[in-house]
């Protein structure tokens, strides 16, 4: 070998170095205080509602997005639509019944669209996973984008993801009172904006 292909290999292998050791194995990553926005357009009235405590965790392997998994969690209370009286509506027995189901959750069980992600690189995907809302689970495809930035200095591995998809009320056996049809839509738009740290040791459960 000479020294200019030494000198080659030895850069090359310094610019993979810091990555290696992300790609081995699955890192788990926790979501704290995520967001959520979701969006009833229906004839008479528009209706948007946020909350900021979606919380959960992913399985996550930059090498291999196929190996994705995660669950992510939102409590029915912590919603809100800008007025009080609507929003002790949506937590009550006849609409999302907080008390029986206190929360929305969205488990992902597929992702598909690309095979792997680059570090600071955001990436579209194609979500899949089980949605329960109102004690009622149904399939849900989410658009997402995703972005990684492995850890530098000894800190933490970060995740960013935002995803995109919609819930029919009726689905979730939600029931619209007629007096309030035009002012509530039965399709949902929601909109995620996730972000999350690593922890702990990588597994391979996701195996």
């Amino acid at each position: 070998m000479t020294r200019r292909t030494l000198a080659v290999s030895v850069t090359v292998a310094a610019f993979f170095l810091p990555y290696a050791g992300a790609n081995a194995e699955p890192t788990r990553f926790r979501v704290k205080d995520g967001k959520a926005t979701f969006v009833s357009d229906a004839p008479l009235e528009t209706m948007t509602g946020v909350t900021k405590k979606v919380t959960g965790t992913v399985i996550f392997d930059p090498s291999d997005l196929s190996r994705t998994r995660g669950t992510f969690r939102v409590p029915v209370g912590s919603m809100r639509t800008g007025n009080d009286l609507r929003d002790d509506h949506l937590q009550s027995e006849n609409w999302l019944d907080a008390k029986r189901h206190p929360h929305v959750v969205f488990e992902i069980v597929e992702v598909t669209g690309a095979k792997s992600i680059k570090p600071k690189r955001k990436t579209k995907v194609n979500v899949r996973g089980k949605f329960t809302a109102h004690g009622v689970t149904k399939l849900i495809d989410a658009r997402a984008t995703v972005r990684w930035a492995p850890a530098e200095g000894g800190g933490q591995d970060e995740l960013r993801i935002k995803a995109d998809f919609v819930a029919t009320l009726e689905d979730h056996h939600v029931s619209v009172p007629s007096i309030v049809r035009l002012k509530m839509a039965n399709e949902i738009a929601v909109s995620v904006d996730l972000r999350g740290q690593s922890f702990g040791a990588p597994t391979r459960a996701s195996r």
